[in-house]
């Protein structure tokens, strides 16, 4: 026999806030995570790859006095690495007094209901009286219940992975912790854990290292909840309040991660272009890491591209230099050919994204320039990751293999320029404010579908229509062209010396 699956009772909102062992499932009940279970292993499926086994905990022997037993003792010791606050306590007191079952009747006051026969047919006067309900009462109960669902969606999103607190109950700063490494450019390559931990939990850690705080992330790395290690920590922009609450702390941050150090030297401080430059990276790097399959193409991880957008469009409306310098970076880059070397723009990923941003100027009105400068790029890469002696003596039986070579690359402009496309419009700062920085779930969706058909771009007459360049380019004679025009920029830029 297999072991009993156990819930919460639905609609009870006793959830990870009042014990670390459960989870939440808001169609069949908050989830005991328990090895006498069936619900043991499915939280950790992601994690571990199925090798927990389900019940493992669970013997044929166990009557249900002795497996009551056994929950009894869990939720005797709800393992926390914290002591609840009072206020939490008597909230959940609360809850529990006002709660009866919508099933059986069960409440606080009446917790042995008579058992009901579920098959008997309901009695006429139920029937007229559920008739009754007006379309106008049934409207306005459907609005409530969207919206208790919307804000247990959003306390249970907003939560600290550590503390189990929350952005819309507790005054915590919420953020994502980040990996970040330099390379020997000082490139910043930052990877992006993809579950949430407030200020607290942070210092915490930094405190458990032995240090008063963290001057120089790279010294020390951390271990989060799931198990992934962490150097550093941005905070995200949630609402008024929570930005307000920690704008000292946001910008402190991003400061320590431009410069790579929290010394106190007025040469480190915060200034709002390193928000530009690392919020722009980090949502740059995001895309690379999920087209070369280290991050599955995820709700979190379009969540988290999102949450970045959210908070460097506010620093954006709060220091409007910033808009200046974004409109400037675009005109330079349109004006003159140096403007546009690698040495002014380092990464065409993170200048897509200000082109989006820009007030002045539409992806039209550059997109020549910018296609010029991008397959110019990649002259370097084809002849360094493909056989072909001679570029300038390609022929079309060639561009299987050339494109075959940039292929991550080409990916990544067709995702650059969707994503901009989907999520960067007028009025999006609004629609993000009114869902606590998260996309609608339909245009998520929508652009998870469509990352799988980026991902199977496999020849340049598909990237062509994906980049709206097949109306110049019309044929592989005409892609030929580009590929040569392409070098003679690549040598003029620098990049290479084909003759």
């Amino acid at each position: 026999l297999t072991g009993p699956a156990g819930n919460i009772a639905p609609g009870l909102e006793f959830d990870s806030r009042y014990h670390a062992h459960i989870h939440e499932d808001y169609r069949n009940g908050h989830a005991l995570c328990n090895d006498l279970l069936t619900n043991y292993a499915s939280y950790f499926l992601s994690i571990d790859g199925g090798t927990i086994k389900k019940a493992s905990g669970w013997s044929p022997g166990y009557t249900l006095s002795t497996a009551l037993l056994q929950i009894v003792t869990f939720f005797a010791d709800p393992d926390f690495s914290f002591n609840p606050s009072s206020e939490s306590i008597t909230n959940l007191r609360h809850m529990v007094e006002k709660f009866t079952c919508a099933t059986c009747g069960h409440s606080y006051g009446n917790p042995n209901p008579a058992i009901v026969d579920y098959n008997e047919i309901k009695s006429d006067k139920q029937q007229t009286k559920e008739e009754i309900i007006s379309k106008e009462e049934e409207e306005l109960m459907k609005s409530e219940r969207e919206r208790l669902q919307f804000q247990r969606e959003l306390v249970e999103k907003l939560m600290c992975g550590v503390t189990k607190q929350n952005v819309i109950e507790d005054k915590i700063c919420l953020g994502y912790p980040l990996l970040i490494t330099r390379d020997n450019r000082g490139r910043l390559w930052p990877e992006i854990v993809l579950e949430l931990i407030s200020y607290d939990a942070y210092v915490a850690e930094i405190q458990k290292s032995g240090e008063d705080k963290l001057d120089f992330y790279e010294r020390l790395k951390f271990r989060s909840v799931t198990g992934a290690d962490y150097n550093h920590w941005l905070p995200l922009y949630i609402n008024v309040n929570h930005f307000m609450q920690g704008q000292t702390i946001i910008q402190n941050s991003i400061s320590v991660i431009h410069n790579g150090t929290a010394q106190g030297s007025a040469r480190y401080d915060f200034k709002p272009y390193m928000a530009l430059s690392v919020l722009t990276t980090l949502m740059n790097k995001s895309a690379v890491r999920l087209f070369n399959g280290e991050m599955y193409e995820s709700k979190q991880a379009i969540e988290a591209y999102c949450h970045f957008l959210h908070l460097l469009m506010h620093f954006i409306d709060i220091f409007p230099g910033l808009e200046n310098r974004i409109n400037r970076s675009v005109e330079m880059f349109i004006t003159a050919l140096h403007n546009r070397n690698k040495k002014v723009v380092p990464d065409i990923g993170e200048f897509l994204i200000q082109i989006a941003l820009s007030t002045k100027y539409k992806f039209n009105d550059i997109k020549n320039y910018l296609y010029k400068e991008y397959f110019a790029r990649q002259i370097f890469w084809i002849r360094k990751n493909s056989t072909i002696p001679n570029l300038l003596d390609i022929t079309t039986k060639d561009l299987p293999e050339i494109f075959q070579a940039v292929k991550v690359s080409n990916h990544l402009l067709v995702f650059n320029l969707e994503m901009a496309e989907t999520f960067i419009f007028p009025g999006v700062k609004e629609h993000l404010d009114r869902l606590h920085g998260y996309p609608p779930a339909i245009i998520v969706e929508k652009f998870q579908q469509r990352l799988k058909a980026i991902k199977a771009i496999d020849r340049y007459s598909v990237l062509m229509q994906a980049i709206r360049l097949n109306d110049k380019i019309k044929s592989p004679d005409d892609m030929i062209d580009l590929i040569r025009r392409s070098i003679h920029v690549s040598n003029q830029q620098g990049y290479t010396n084909i003759l």
